[in-house]
């Protein structure tokens, strides 16, 4: 009888590793092409190793890495979901889910819409920002993020009315216009900066390198 178990546990664990041993290949062949930027194939593998085994140890791990290549396919509504329903088991990533859903709103938001629809991502997209700079004031990739979705807000919306010259008298040489003027020369600015920011600062962070490159078991 004895024997007959320490059998079956033998064989359970043999099974266990093996499990583990093939979630661990599935993940890093589909990191592989991600770093190489096969991003199509990459979700396919990713997409595979979760339907393979759901409950999975790399399962977190493999979702976070499906959703940043999404993003890299420029599918940027379907990433923020994916980083939205992140599953738990790793707090880190899932800190820095929340950076990536504002970035992958704020796309889809430059990308595909317009008016209210594109306000109401905009929205959404500097909310996951303040998250990420509650949890790290120094995260400076989210602050400057940050201002760029609310300049293109405020670009939206009607300037506001230039302010009474403090003491009550007009200074001469003030048109009407003064201060409308220049909140559009700073907005303009802005938004020559903007289309240089959005290509350096508008990707989703990846997964350190140990998340990415080895088991966790």
């Amino acid at each position: 009888m004895q024997r007959a178990l320490l059998l079956l546990i033998t064989l359970f664990s043999f099974d266990a590793v093996r499990s583990n041993l093939e979630q661990y290949n599935l993940f890093r062949k589909a990191n592989r092409q991600a770093q190489a930027g096969q991003y199509a194939t990459a979700i396919q593998q990713y997409r595979q190793l979760l339907d393979h085994y759901p409950a999975g140890l790399l399962r977190c791990e493999a979702s976070f890495n499906l959703a940043c290549a999404e993003y890299g396919m420029k599918h940027y509504r379907r990433s923020a979901e994916l980083f939205a329903t992140l599953p738990p088991g790793n707090a880190a990533l899932s800190k820095t889910a929340g950076y990536n859903q504002g970035n992958a709103l704020a796309m889809e938001a430059f990308r595909s819409h317009r008016g209210a629809a594109q306000e109401a991502l905009l929205g959404r997209a500097l909310a996951f920002y303040r998250r990420a700079l509650l949890d790290n004031p120094q995260n400076a990739d989210a602050r400057i993020n940050y201002e760029i979705v609310l300049r293109a807000m405020q670009r939206h919306q009607p300037p506001p009315p230039a302010p009474a010259p403090q003491g009550g008298g007009s200074p001469e040489g003030n048109g009407q216009d003064g201060g409308g003027a220049v909140s559009r020369l700073i907005l303009e600015n802005a938004r020559q900066e903007e289309a240089r920011q959005m290509r350096k600062y508008f990707r989703p962070l990846p997964s350190k390198p140990s998340e990415r490159n080895q088991p966790d078991w």
